[in-house]
């Protein structure tokens, strides 16, 4: 962070409005640096894959996921190219927003919501309707944690390099016993610390790191055994096995769904 701080982003929700959505969408990779709101957002996806990073944690947002910041929290925010992202902002203070959580949550990106938010976007309604549309939007917003595609990372030093270089590239083979010897610390020690920081053992946050970015792989196209490969599974039904136990949904489903998502929505 710089000595000035973050950017502050003031408000976006127009006057009499409960919230209102941003288009970005993405030619090249893009890194919107660090800032923060002054409203709530929830940032989303239309197709493809966009991360976040706020309070030392990272979030890959795939279509099925949205994420939920609180106003004034920091946080920036990163694209790959062909994403469709979209951020709604919506106003804080009332008790429209009230069962919503103060940190960072993942929310389910169910259709109802998604269709809705889109209308909200696109449809031409008028004050009435937009008014009654906005409340059903706030009443579909559910905070959904365990659906989250969130790692935690690590604060010590030593850790937060190997959470880095694991997240550059989840296919390294180096495994605890190796990453100890690189940091110079027991195994046994190492993995404690890890599981202490993060919530999770480093086995699971490495699974996770694979899985955020085979979604990212299988969303541009790459066949699921190539995928499976270049996020170092060397047995495709592993593979498949941890994906469907983080998503609910095989590779295939997940990438027949990402399809229909952007057929219904132009993109092929």
């Amino acid at each position: 962070m710089s000595a000035a701080g973050p950017q502050v982003d003031y408000r976006r929700v127009p006057s009499g409005y409960l919230l209102t959505t941003f288009e970005y969408d993405v030619h090249d990779p893009v890194v919107w640096p660090e800032h923060v709101h002054d409203e709530h957002e929830l940032l989303w996806s239309a197709g493809g894959m966009a991360r976040l990073e706020a309070e030392g944690r990272v979030w890959a947002i795939p279509p099925a996921l949205a994420v939920w910041v609180p106003s004034r929290v920091v946080h920036r925010a990163s694209a790959e190219r062909g994403a469709r992202v979209r951020a709604t902002y919506l106003t804080h203070g009332g008790p429209h927003t009230a069962a919503m959580p103060d940190v960072v949550t993942g929310v389910a990106m169910t259709e109802p919501l998604r269709v809705l938010l889109d209308h909200n976007l696109q449809g031409t309604l008028d004050d009435g309707a937009r008014h009654r549309l906005q409340r059903v939007i706030l009443d579909l917003l559910v905070p959904a944690p365990r659906e989250s595609f969130e790692l935690v990372m690590p604060r010590s030093a030593h850790l937060h390099m190997v959470a880095s270089a694991i997240l550059a590239d989840p296919a390294d083979k180096r495994t605890t016993a190796d990453w100890a010897y690189e940091c110079g610390v027991h195994g046994r020690t190492l993995a404690r610390q890890f599981e202490a920081e993060t919530g999770i053992s480093f086995t699971q946050w490495r699974i996770l790191a694979r899985m955020q970015l085979a979604i990212r792989e299988l969303t541009h196209g790459r066949p699921i055994v190539a995928v499976a490969r270049s996020v170092g599974y060397r047995n495709p039904s592993t593979f498949i096995d941890h994906f469907r136990a983080l998503t609910g949904q095989t590779p295939a489903e997940y990438v027949r769904g990402s399809r229909a998502d952007r057929a219904s929505s132009g993109g092929e």
